[in-house]
């Protein structure tokens, strides 16, 4: 019995590092014809190769509208597009405004503040009660290589991880992991992406050479610079509202954010009261 679906999870991962890959690329890395391969992959990704390549490049076209200063041409010809013209009307359907309307809106209301995470926007959806304290400021650090054993989990952001902290825990634990540092990884900015849509990899740390099983992957973050923000959160729905802090430190301190990992790494953690001192931390240059 073939499992097509662990088959294609390095093909998917690929993708989403490089979404200019070509499809016979993606489908000789499956070991699949291109016949099989664009049904295999539908059936697992739930949408095309085309489609899903196309996805990956809109949203990082709408990530550079809101994180760099390219031209829009530029951005254009980067996505695939012949011309700005082009790029224009398929942006203009996929969210719902031309790019400089875009561009413009997401500066002007702030929204470059809110890069990855738990994503929040509006007023505090928290009472004045319940405010987190911070443990220290934002600072830069050189952060180490880690392995990491984790769990996919696709949609909004906050959504479905207990389950899935639980099954990783009964998987780390039958093999004397538990004790690693736990970590969460955001891929996805929710003002780009839409929510259903947003990648959480949740993890632990593990030794080098760890083997990863049915649903649990292996990765390595990569060692580099980090800006680490540390908090006391009381109340988890604080979590928008620091991470929209942290970044906005590293605005203010004018870092330039690199292309590493964005992700919680948490010291402790308690559900009863609810205690958990986690590091926020942006990969910057």
């Amino acid at each position: 019995m073939i499992d097509y679906r662990r088959r294609l999870i390095p093909v998917l991962r690929a993708l989403e590092r490089d979404p200019d890959l070509s499809i016979e690329a993606l489908a000789s890395r499956a070991c699949l014809s291109l016949y099989h391969f664009h049904r295999v992959f539908t059936a697992v990704a739930g949408e095309t190769p085309g489609e899903m390549c196309r996805r990956l490049r809109m949203q990082r076209a709408a990530w550079q509208l809101c994180y760099t200063d390219a031209s829009v041409t530029a951005i254009a010809l980067g996505a695939g597009f012949a011309s700005s013209q082009a790029f224009a009307k398929a942006f203009r359907r996929h969210y719902g405004c031309p790019p400089g309307e875009f561009r413009r809106d997401k500066r002007k209301n702030g929204h470059l503040e809110s890069k990855d995470g738990h994503a929040w926007e509006g007023s505090s959806p928290y009472a004045e009660g319940h405010s987190s304290a911070r443990s220290n400021t934002m600072k830069t650090v050189e952060m180490d290589a880690r392995t990491l054993a984790y769990i996919r989990v696709t949609g909004p952001y906050g959504e479905g991880y207990e389950p899935v902290c639980g099954q990783l825990q009964q998987w780390a634990s039958a093999r004397g992991l538990a004790q690693g540092e736990w970590i969460f990884i955001y891929h996805d900015n929710p003002e780009v992406t839409p929510p259903a849509q947003c990648r959480t990899d949740i993890g632990v740390t593990v030794p080098a050479g760890t083997v990863g099983m049915g649903a649990v992957e292996i990765q390595l973050m990569p060692a580099g610079r980090y800006a680490q923000s540390r908090y006391l959160i009381t109340d988890r729905s604080q979590y928008g509202p620091r991470w929209q802090e942290h970044i906005g430190d590293i605005v203010a301190a004018g870092l330039e954010f690199g292309n590493g990992p964005c992700f919680e790494l948490y010291h402790s953690m308690s559900d009863d009261p609810v205690q958990d001192d986690v590091s926020f931390c942006s990969c910057v240059r």
